[in-house]
């Protein structure tokens, strides 16, 4: 199967459960951007988009929608010279991103997560009231050979995940798992 079709459906998968979650919690505010309160020193590791918020009797009520489906498949890899991805089951709000080498820094990262988070919330939303943004994206832990980091891409459409992809290559990496590697047991 061509890789944009599966990274479609995987968005599409979260959607729908998003779009029924919605319709329980439909009061408060959805997508609402917050910056976490830790010790983390690079901000847009500390930005993180509620699915959920709203106010009740004085008291705040997040609500944190996580999806338990997925597409079950086997390992796909895909190849463009030296590049390659490795493409695993992976749940849309909790993606892992596996990368060999490492790449030198992770401004691009930074760069990557100020593009599509959305900061001021200026993006419109689509017709089913959803702001098409990444929610997070996790520090990336490092080893001598690889850097992972997990992005939940929200209510983005496939194009974050595109530009990442393109990112990685341009960053030189030669192999990029994919999957929710600690969430899907195989």
């Amino acid at each position: 199967m061509e890789f944009n079709a599966i990274i479609t459906r995987h968005r599409d998968l979260y959607v729908d459960g998003l779009l029924e979650f919605y319709k329980r919690y439909n009061t408060g505010a959805k997508e609402i951007l917050i910056e976490i309160n830790s010790n983390e020193s690079i901000k847009e590791f500390k930005l993180y988009r509620l699915d959920h918020f709203e106010m009740i009797n004085g008291e705040s009520k997040p609500t944190e929608f996580n999806t338990t489906q997925y597409l079950d498949f086997e390992t796909i890899e895909y190849g463009n010279g030296d590049f390659r991805i490795e493409l695993n089951p992976f749940y849309w709000n909790g993606c892992e991103f596996i990368l060999s080498p490492k790449p030198s820094n992770i401004d691009w990262l930074i760069d990557w997560i100020n593009k599509w988070i959305d900061r001021e919330d200026t993006n419109p939303e689509d017709a089913n009231g959803l702001s098409r943004v990444i929610h997070s994206v996790t520090r990336p832990e490092e080893t001598e050979e690889h850097i992972q980091f997990s992005t939940d891409f929200g209510s983005a459409d496939i194009e974050p995940f595109l530009d990442l992809i393109n990112e990685l290559y341009i960053q030189q990496v030669k192999l990029v798992k994919i999957g929710s590697f600690s969430m899907i047991e195989k």
